[in-house]
């Protein structure tokens, strides 16, 4: 039933409720009173409906964009939604969680493109973020092929990029690098005064940008 022959419906059964009481002779109050909750309940219900429908536009949209499944979408949102904290000062670059969405599956579409059965570096980087399965054992006890699984990956993802960004004090682009090549390498090359960039930053944006195009052009 679409959102349309629903409201019409409920607005006819309103209507019928109100008649049927003004037949049946109850006073006048009496019916203004009740004809209002039943409009004020229909309202309420009209916002929820499209509350839920705009969410669902909204992930299928950005399935569309990366070329990857609703349900990953879907727990990359959820779990943007659970984490961003406007009183921390670490999110304080990450200013809405449709922007961490974005950032994570932008960080998903250049590590596996969406595949949650990747493997990479020799067995030890695994699933959808190829997080290294040592660096997901610093949040809990989880074995490498759980890491396949996408809501437990994506998980130990949100932990590991969280602490980064406690660590780089909400510095993006270091979480970034962090990311990539670990950060014990960045800190040591920040020591001496080298620069962590690598590219993989650059890599991520242009997933980004890659995405946008094809949506963009219906590819």
């Amino acid at each position: 039933m679409s959102l349309k022959d629903f409201y019409s419906r409920k607005l006819v059964a309103v209507v019928a409720f109100a008649l049927g009481l003004s037949a049946a002779g109850y006073p006048l109050h009496y019916r203004s009173e009740r004809l209002k909750k039943e409009l004020a309940e229909l309202d309420k219900t009209n916002n929820s409906l499209k509350e839920e429908n705009d969410r669902l536009r909204y992930i299928n949209s950005l399935s569309v964009e990366f070329s990857m499944d609703p349900l990953i979408v879907t727990l990359v949102d959820q779990y943007s939604r659970q984490y961003l904290n406007h009183s921390a000062p670490e999110w304080r670059l990450l200013k809405t969680p449709e922007f961490l969405t974005y950032v994570m599956l932008s960080l998903i579409y250049a590590e596996s493109k969406g595949d949650a059965g990747a493997v990479g570096d020799g067995g030890k980087a695994r699933g959808l973020t190829q997080i290294w399965v040592s660096t997901a054992r610093d949040y809990g006890n989880v074995s490498a092929d759980q890491l396949l699984d996408p809501e437990t990956n994506i998980a130990y993802s949100f932990k590991h990029f969280h602490e980064l960004l406690k660590k780089y004090r909400g510095n993006l682009a270091m979480v970034l690098y962090a990311w990539n090549r670990g950060p014990g390498t960045v800190d040591r090359l920040l020591l001496y005064g080298q620069s962590p960039e690598n590219g993989y930053g650059k890599r991520v944006y242009q997933a980004s940008l890659d995405n946008n195009r094809r949506f963009a052009l219906g590819e």
